[in-house]
């Protein structure tokens, strides 16, 4: 309870929302509050840098030079100034170009859209993570637009995350909702290392107590993608690699309503057709503005018996004023999947003999397993209020809640009648276990920045400071059936081990940004980390554990633009990452956690007409680090290890050449290139395999990808029209810590994970203004291949290819 105070304390100053029928000062426009501040022009995330406006009269303040918006793998960027126009640019001030779906709806909060526009450090609205033009930013980060997710039709958000450099994601499924997200070499496997957010807010169930994700947003309602990577001082945990926010419609941006249809194939899988479905609406009625989003699909899977399946419900609500905002947002999602963690055991080459077959008897003779399900309910509701005391300070609050429960089942073994086990057995005789867990958790976040502070020698900063409370509730439930009972959401079995776990967090974190000069700033920063764990075993047992947790995580960064559009940027900061507490008996009390530092320097330039360049090397020393281990223990469950010491090193890569700037004219021939090469070793570390201990210092870490790229060529006409193919490479990872070479393990379940080149492809077709077509494929070359060895070898997905229209009004 006294950690909650101080977020009290700040909430208690938030004034109440005032819409337009209260007694605000009136508008800019009638010389009321706000009136000293620019008109702000709208527009959508692509739009190129706007035309030169008169200057203000001599006497005006200047302000510093919009840019044009740099999309990192836009298609294509917007062509650079010429040298005769920066004089004249450098006089522009107004009108403010700004994201059409920015979070500030209020009259006074231009001055708040400018600074996520153009500012050097992150935005104050959690919702939206990254400047929207990264020029300047100091530190690492990129972003899916609009135009992009429109132009590469992506199947999964994991397909649109392969064209940011540094990320590397692994499909564990066919539709990417059970999370594989790695940044800058972290394991993919469940995100677990990634602080995966939606607008704003977490999606890893218990960054706390358990960081698994086994859920992401539809893709059809994201209006873009933020990747942020190096110096993460005011989001946490989860911040030594990096974070991902999907972003959703704002209710404060343009009125459309638009349908999405498509239908397709699933090579291997026993489900004939692949569907997905979308309909949103976004209206503004004055100072209101509201969101209504509906997405489903059915689509095959790896295995042949697989068939994913998800229904959501997505909605908003924004109230705005003159000096304030309200936005409410929130839904439902619903997963019923054919699906289960249960894998192929034995050699690779009897996996590749077996192929997709997994229905009927399918591997080891057990029956069941088209039976197999996994089930998720995810319920998220936020409520996010900006207030704007002037054009320069702004005061952003959060309240915000999730409720996810999810359970899988599936056959485990045979028994008889006295319950003795059978080598094999039909329906009558098998047993049905469980997965069955519940993440509960709210939070409060406020955020108060100060713009334009002078400081000496004409000197200016922005400062920026908050704080969050939050709660974690975390149910861990193992279940069984009876003999010949099939278990389900609906019919869970009986328990057969409990355990509850609990946590609570308070935050804080400052940072400033200092303009040394016109093209010079530097970000000093420090977040302090404050956390309690309680654990309880509920079955058999009282077990019980506390741990407690304070953490200072300084960080500092910079942006040097050397030449126009050309900035070398980095920085160091601290991070921290909790570690998974349902495995808190093997590693004991206190709980150890891994703590990183974080070092990166980087380069992005559009200085190049036609060329958009942005590269990066990094290192990372992390101690604690914790791994899933790949083999099953004596109660035939992973548990968590931990190594010693870590270190990450590499270089990351985007690159885009388009052919227009240099000769005009209809068409644009471009190319894009993505790579990521990781360097993960392990520094010191033990394993521990029964009563043998194995020295793995010198060792890959596992479950970190070594080598990734993305290359793309296209070719696209103003008419509307647009063909690409794109070439994936994923290298190859170890599942272990021995690293155990392909073909060392009998069981398949540890050993290397072989490399493997997938090709893709899209093309689209605008019929008119409203109407338009679209094909997109994913290993059309049907590639059977290995993706991973999580409770045996899982195949990846084979040739997919999907077809559909979309059909869009603008009201």
């Amino acid at each position: 309870m006294k950690k909650l105070i101080p977020a009290l304390i700040v909430l208690a100053g938030v004034p109440n929302v005032a819409l337009a029928q209260s007694n605000d000062p009136p508008p800019a426009a009638e010389g009321g509050a706000g009136s000293n501040l620019p008109d702000v022009q709208i527009i959508q995330e692509q739009q190129a840098a706007p035309k030169p406006a008169t200057p203000k009269p001599a006497a005006a303040k200047p302000k510093p030079k919009p840019r044009p918006v740099q999309q990192q793998a836009s298609s294509p960027p917007p062509l650079p100034p010429q040298d005769d126009e920066f004089e004249a640019i450098a006089e522009i001030s107004e009108p403010a170009q700004i994201l059409a779906n920015s979070p500030y709806g209020a009259t006074a909060g231009a001055g708040a859209a400018e600074r996520a526009q153009f500012g050097s450090i992150n935005p104050i609205n959690a919702r939206q993570v990254l400047p929207g033009d990264l020029q300047n930013y100091a530190g690492s980060g990129a972003r899916v637009s609009t135009t992009d997710l429109d132009s590469q039709r992506p199947l999964t958000s994991h397909e649109a995350l392969a064209r940011v450099p540094g990320v590397v994601s692994v499909l564990d499924d066919g539709i990417g909702r059970h999370g594989g997200i790695s940044v800058r070499g972290a394991p993919f496997r469940r995100s677990r290392k990634v602080l995966v957010m939606e607008d704003g807010q977490p999606i890893n169930f218990a960054p706390y107590l358990d960081s698994s994700s086994h859920y992401t947003p539809p893709i059809e309602r994201i209006e873009s993608i933020e990747v942020l990577k190096g110096n993460v001082v005011n989001y946490g945990p989860l911040n030594n690699f990096g974070v991902v926010n999907f972003r959703n419609l704002s209710p404060f941006g343009a009125n459309e309503t638009l349908m999405k249809f498509g239908v397709g194939t699933t090579e291997g899988s026993d489900r004939d057709w692949n569907n997905f479905r979308h309909v949103h609406t976004r209206q503004n009625l004055g100072h209101v503005g509201v969101v209504a989003s509906y997405s489903g699909s059915e689509t095959g899977g790896a295995w042949d018996n697989e068939v994913l399946r998800y229904n959501d419900f997505y909605g908003a609500i924004g109230f705005k004023g003159d000096k304030q905002d309200l936005t409410v947002s929130g839904g439902f999602f619903r997963q019923r999947d054919n699906y289960d963690e249960t894998n192929f055991e034995g050699t690779e080459s009897d996996f590749f003999a077996n192929r997709r077959r997994k229905s009927g008897d399918g591997f080891g003779n057990l029956v069941g397993l088209d039976d197999s399900n996994y089930n998720g309910d995810h319920y998220r509701l936020q409520i996010a209020h900006n207030y704007y005391f002037d054009k320069d300070t702004t005061l952003t609050t959060r309240l915000y809640g999730a409720d996810h429960e999810r359970a899988r089942f599936y056959p485990d073994r045979f028994e008889d009648a006295g319950g003795g086990e059978l080598d094999e057995g039909d329906a009558d005789d098998i047993i049905f276990e469980g997965r069955d867990r519940r993440y509960r958790n709210y939070g409060v976040d406020s955020r108060l920045e100060f713009a334009n502070l002078q400081l000496f020698n004409g000197m200016t900063h922005d400062f920026q400071t908050g704080i969050q409370y939050r709660e974690e509730k975390f149910s861990n439930t193992n279940r069984i059936g009876e003999r010949g009972e099939f278990l389900d959401f609906d019919d869970r079995g009986d328990v057969e081990d409990q355990q509850k776990l609990d946590a609570s967090a308070f935050s804080a974190f400052m940072q400033t940004a200092i303009h040394v000069t016109r093209n010079f700033t530097i970000t000093p920063g420090v977040r302090f980390e404050s956390y309690d764990v309680d654990y309880r075993e509920t079955v058999d047992g009282d077990t019980v554990g506390q741990s407690n947790h304070d953490h200072v995580l300084p960080s500092l960064a910079f942006a040097w633009e050397a030449m126009q559009r050309t900035t070398l940027y980095g920085g160091y900061h601290r991070g921290l990452t909790p570690h998974i507490v349902r495995d808190a008996e093997a590693n004991g009390f206190p709980l150890p956690e891994e703590v990183g530092d974080n070092f990166q320097l980087g380069l992005r330039s559009t200085a190049m007409r036609g060329v958009t360049l942005d590269m990066a090397i990094f290192h990372s020393k992390i101690d604690n680090y914790q791994f899933k281990e790949a083999e099953l223990n004596d109660d035939g469950l992973q548990v968590f290890g931990v190594l010693d010491e870590v270190e990450f090193q590499g270089f990351e890569m985007f690159g885009r050449l388009d052919s227009r700037p240099h000769h005009g004219g209809p068409w644009n021939f471009f190319g894009e290139a993505v790579y990521t090469y990781v360097d993960g070793k392990i520094e010191r570390g033990i394993d521990v395999d029964g009563e043998d201990v194995f020295d793995v210092s010198g060792n890959r870490i596992p479950e970190s990808v070594r080598h990734f790229a993305n290359l793309t060529i296209g070719v696209e006409h103003e008419a509307g029209w647009d063909l690409s193919v794109s070439w994936n490479y994923r290298g190859d990872f170890h599942t272990d810590s021995q690293n155990t070479p392909y073909g060392g393990d009998e069981d398949g379940e540890v050993g290397l994970v072989p490399d493997v080149w997938l090709v893709s492809a899209r093309g689209n077709f605008k019929v008119n203004d409203q109407l338009s077509l679209f094909i997109s494929g994913q290993n059309l070359t049907d590639e059977f291949y290995i993706s991973d060895r999580s409770d045996g070898i899982k195949p990846g997905i084979g040739r997919t290819i999907f077809g559909g229209f979309t059909l869009k009004f603008d009201h």
